[in-house]
């Protein structure tokens, strides 16, 4: 049922053939958020995490948040649909929201602080969710510590960023910005990431998210995506895997998303027909599938 090529459809949504860019009037976000709080790991620092607590004796989810994003923009919805099935913990990685100031945006750094996060909370194992950046950082995790991982599942991302239209050029435009002035980097990654309808409904708390990031180190953090290719070792995993595939993405190719299930070893491989928004703007299609997703790892894993 969940072979390489199987696929669960979800109920179709328009296409759009516009560039993606977040509008507000169609989006949406968790007015509450399960508590959040600072952890300390030992050796690295405070992190920032949301955590629900789910049932008790419940599997663990942990979810790893994307590019320009916190654990709050990419997974307010996500937290209470999930919660009802697992124990939910959510951080915000190194230079993003509120998580750890770094001198330098490293996504081997970023994996070892999940695996000291699920070391301070007791957590054993878990499934680890990557959207976007965050399946960079879930595909290192699971390679660095794969004791602590149960199954893995990857939304709307890559084993190799290149292929979807980074590379040399984009590498060379963001090593110049991380030298223009931290001002100018502020106002551009403000004006570039602000939403259609900024100051309507929810667009004040959105843009209040972004202020939270460090803008050195999120250019960094995609340069570390352009370079990122996981080909040679990812398939060697043995870990149950899922693929959710954003079918109308312009940020990550469907193709390049396509080309990850085939390097994966036989994962569940479930389409959604969605933009890189989908998570915020057609949440109930896509936790349909991140649901489908988890539970397919998880009775593998069993």
């Amino acid at each position: 049922m969940f072979g390489r090529y199987a696929r669960r459809r979800s109920a179709r949504a328009p296409r759009r053939n516009s560039p993606e860019r977040l509008d507000l009037r169609e989006s949406h976000f968790a007015e509450t958020m399960p508590a959040g709080r600072f952890v300390s790991l030992p050796g690295r620092g405070q992190a920032f995490i949301r955590e629900a607590a789910g049932p008790p004796g419940a599997p663990v989810v942990l979810l790893v948040h994307g590019l320009f994003a916190s654990a709050d923009l990419n997974w307010s919805l996500a937290v209470p649909e999930l919660a009802s099935r697992y124990r939910v913990v959510a951080p915000d990685l190194r230079g993003h929201g509120d998580g750890m100031p770094t001198r330098r945006f490293d996504g081997a750094e970023c994996a070892d602080d999940l695996a000291a996060i699920v070391a301070v909370l007791g957590l054993e194992q878990v499934i680890v969710v990557g959207y976007s950046l965050g399946g960079l950082v879930a595909q290192l995790f699971a390679r660095r510590h794969p004791n602590l991982v149960s199954g893995l599942v990857l939304c709307a991302t890559a084993h190799s960023f290149a292929s979807s239209g980074g590379g040399p050029g984009i590498q060379m435009v963001t090593r110049l910005a991380v030298f223009a002035p931290a001002g100018l980097r502020r106002a551009a990654m403000m004006a570039v990431l602000a939403p259609r309808s900024a100051d309507a409904g929810q667009g004040r708390w959105v843009m209040d998210q972004v202020a939270k990031h460090d803008t050195r180190a999120l250019l960094q953090a995609a340069m570390a995506a352009t370079s990122f290719d996981s080909s040679s070792w990812l398939g060697g995993m043995v870990k149950p895997s899922a693929v959710v595939i954003t079918t109308d993405d312009q940020v990550v190719s469907p193709d390049v998303q396509r080309d990850l299930c085939k390097v994966l070893a036989n994962p569940a491989v479930i389409e959604v027909d969605g933009d890189h928004f989908v998570c915020i703007k057609r949440p109930e299609l896509f936790h349909r599938a991140l649901v489908a997703a988890c539970e397919s790892v998880q009775k593998v894993a069993r």
